[in-house]
């Protein structure tokens, strides 16, 4: 049993079967709530042919297990997401005895397979690279085993591997056109590679510039499709839309505390000041497409990592509210580049995980209610210190203004690569260590 452990630790194959054994032990009995939920009666509803744009959903009795005096909305995504959730329910109605914890593990296919699939995607990155197969194998293990990675995929069921997955293939595909097509797949899922495709278009030459057509093409034709073909009303997808775009205002960055002084201003001018900061990522992320193109003109890989690492960054500091489950898209470009080109920049990319994963504690009740699909009675608890909630938005602030001074802090390093490599926030430390170095010879030295 040891020997085959062994062997599976030293092989690509084997660290993908352990690592999606854990995230399949940990998938059907966790989950967001609020996601989940939304998931649940989203699956159940859109299988009998309702708009998932189009109204509030109750609980499914025998299904549901939170919010159950609430109607909650529809999926903020296009109708890829809400079809493959139907399809999924229509499976399990299949299995004989309905037992809710069967729904739940369909419904995490998705974002756990991704989740394995990015790790394999890693692999053949650093190979791609020009990394060692033992680079590589470091590669595999890391993500399989990343605690940040099996929190959002296994626990909450964030599908954000899915599309990281696709758009990392693309990267791998040579810009092919059906590397595109797979772009415009990820889309469909989630708007986020959205912000690359002016960047690709302009290191892209003759027809190839049509490539980025293609991205955006699939999903808008897919969309139409499934709306003509259903008979949808286009009214809720709309709304849908303009939310997605916008952003929302909260999450990981300083837009937590903007959006603060903005809803307390009281003033006329707060709705205009909204409305136009959820949408500065659009000419932001135009604008760095174009300094990326010109400070990475070189289309090999190396170059093409730095430029979408700058890109995902920009975007991080520009988007009215950067969830958690964005990092997925930053790590293991991240990883693949420590790995491979620059192992000085480890301290900023630990930083970065560790940052994140101290905002996804405390934004989530430090994981508690996760455990709600199986334990309704964690829900209750994730919020029993009510009295102390002053403590969790204090660390969430705290650790949106950290967060902040990091990201300006990798912006920094992958458009200038010269500048120095150690994390901003860990200096007043080192200087603080330096001088009690110094405090104590002198006190050793005597007078």
């Amino acid at each position: 049993m040891s020997l085959n452990l062994r062997l599976g630790l030293n092989s690509p194959r084997g660290l993908l079967l352990i690592g999606l054994a854990i995230r399949e032990v940990l998938c059907f009995w966790t989950g967001h709530p609020y996601d989940m939920e939304v998931w649940i009666r989203n699956s159940f509803f859109v299988s009998a042919g309702q708009n998932p744009y189009e109204s509030y959903m109750p609980p499914v009795p025998g299904l549901s297990f939170a919010f159950l005096n609430d109607q909650l909305p529809g999926v903020g995504y296009l109708p890829l997401w809400p079809l493959l959730g139907a399809g999924l329910y229509r499976l399990f109605a299949l299995v004989p005895g309905t037992n809710r914890f069967v729904l739940y593990f369909l419904l995490k296919q998705p974002p756990v397979v991704g989740d394995t699939v990015l790790g394999l995607m890693i692999y053949r990155a650093i190979l791609h690279g020009g990394g060692s197969p033992a680079i590589a194998l470091r590669g595999i293990k890391f993500w399989m085993f990343f605690p940040y990675a099996i929190a959002v995929s296994a626990l909450w069921g964030m599908f954000d591997s899915v599309v990281a997955a696709l758009y990392l293939a693309f990267l791998l595909t040579n810009w092919t056109w059906k590397g595109h097509a797979g772009v415009g797949l990820a889309i469909l899922l989630k708007w986020l590679p959205v912000i690359y495709l002016p960047y690709h278009l302009l290191r892209q030459q003759g027809a190839r510039r049509l490539g980025p057509v293609v991205s955006v093409g699939v999903p808008l034709g897919f969309t139409a499709l499934v709306f003509f073909v259903a008979g949808w009303d286009y009214a809720g997808v709309t709304a849908m839309a303009q939310f997605a775009s916008h952003g929302g205002g909260a999450g990981m960055t300083y837009v937590s505390l903007l959006r603060f002084v903005i809803f307390h201003a009281n003033e006329a001018w707060v709705g205009y000041v909204y409305l136009l900061v959820g949408f500065v990522w659009v000419p932001a992320v135009i604008l760095g497409a174009i300094a990326a193109a010109r400070r990475f003109p070189d289309g090999g890989t190396q170059a093409t990592v730095q430029g979408v690492l700058f890109l995902t960054i920009l975007f991080f500091l520009s988007r009215w509210g950067i969830n958690e489950q964005y990092l997925v898209y930053l790590l293991p470009l991240f990883y693949v580049d420590v790995l491979l080109w620059h192992p000085e920049r480890k301290s900023l990319f630990s930083l970065t995980w560790i940052l994140g994963f101290a905002f996804l504690l405390a934004n989530n009740n430090l994981l508690i209610w996760f455990f709600a699909p199986a334990f309704p009675q964690a829900f209750d608890l994730a919020f029993a210190w009510s009295d102390l909630a002053w403590v969790r938005y204090a660390a969430l602030y705290t650790l949106s203004a950290l967060f902040t001074i990091h990201l300006v802090q990798l912006a920094r390093i992958f458009v200038r690569s010269e500048s120095s490599p150690t994390p901003w926030l860990w200096r007043p430390l080192a200087r603080l260590q330096s001088v009690l170095r110094v405090t104590r010879t002198d006190v050793s030295g005597g007078p």
